[in-house]
């Protein structure tokens, strides 16, 4: 059987190697083969055999041409998880600075609300203390560091005597 000169190119136009190495393989068992086939059957039949065969690897072929285009498509949607997936990445960062920055805001307002209920208490705390518990404040109450027993300093935010 003479193979095509166009079968042989499509072949060698394959860029998977191993897939290439098969078909031509196929292809050389089948020339190792056309000497007994001739002699068992018709050329009719050998030529109607090789036809078919032709039209077998044709199909191969564009099996081969759609599996290379899914590949492709695949390769593509790969690459834009991978963009969207780096871009998810960069907004996360900005997330992750801007919440770091709010909850410095949150913590130097809740500082600023604390101390003004302090101050507050500075002016109050004497006249509860005296009308609901009988306990007269004397001097003025402030915010002093104490030394506990192990002679660490501990913020007390009212303190008087």
């Amino acid at each position: 059987m003479s193979v095509s000169v166009a079968l042989i190119r499509k072949i060698t136009e394959i860029e998977e190697p191993q897939l290439r190495d098969i078909l031509l393989a196929i292809l050389e068992e089948m020339e190792r083969q056309r000497a007994q086939w001739e002699e068992s059957i018709t050329r009719r039949e050998f030529l109607e055999f090789g036809k078919k065969m032709e039209e077998s690897f044709q199909q191969v072929w564009n099996s081969i041409n759609e599996l290379t285009q899914a590949q492709k498509r695949t390769e593509e949607r790969v690459e834009e998880l991978a963009q969207a997936q780096k871009r998810t990445e960069e907004e996360l960062q900005k997330l992750i600075k801007e919440h770091k920055e709010t909850r410095s805001q949150l913590g130097g307002l809740a500082m600023t609300v604390g101390y003004r209920l302090e101050d507050e208490a500075f002016k109050a705390l004497p006249r509860l203390l005296r009308e609901d518990y009988k306990i007269e404040v004397k001097g003025r109450l402030k915010r002093q560091y104490v030394a506990d027993r192990d002679g660490r300093l501990l913020e007390v935010n009212i303190f008087g005597h």
